[in-house]
């Protein structure tokens, strides 16, 4: 093989390994990621992105908080569900680097 062949053959793997890297982000954006906040209190939910999509209290359970427990058990639970998605996106991204030999 000559050596423009053999670049052009490394700029397709580089295309490929970058589109495969784009999709697997794209994937993890989309994938909401759930967090369960304190004993039966409810769950947080943020996009794969970080971004709050909801929020579920059991109103029964957040009577047994103040005002300030609650605020602060919601904010960690945002906080939490935000690091998880990011986390599981880095994660993702890092499994399709690691396939493709890409480190």
């Amino acid at each position: 093989m000559n050596f423009e062949d053999e670049l052009y053959h490394l700029a397709r793997e580089i295309d490929a390994a970058t589109a495969a890297v784009a999709t697997t982000a794209r994937d993890a954006e989309h994938s909401p990621s759930e967090w369960r906040l304190p004993g039966e209190l409810g769950t947080v939910t943020v996009s794969g992105a970080g971004e709050l999509t909801a929020v579920t209290l059991d109103t029964t359970e957040m009577h047994q908080y103040s005002a300030a427990a609650l605020s602060r058990a919601l904010l960690r639970g945002i906080q939490e569900a935000e690091h998880h998605a990011d986390r599981r996106r880095r994660d993702a991204i890092a499994a399709v680097v690691t396939d493709r030999d890409l480190s």
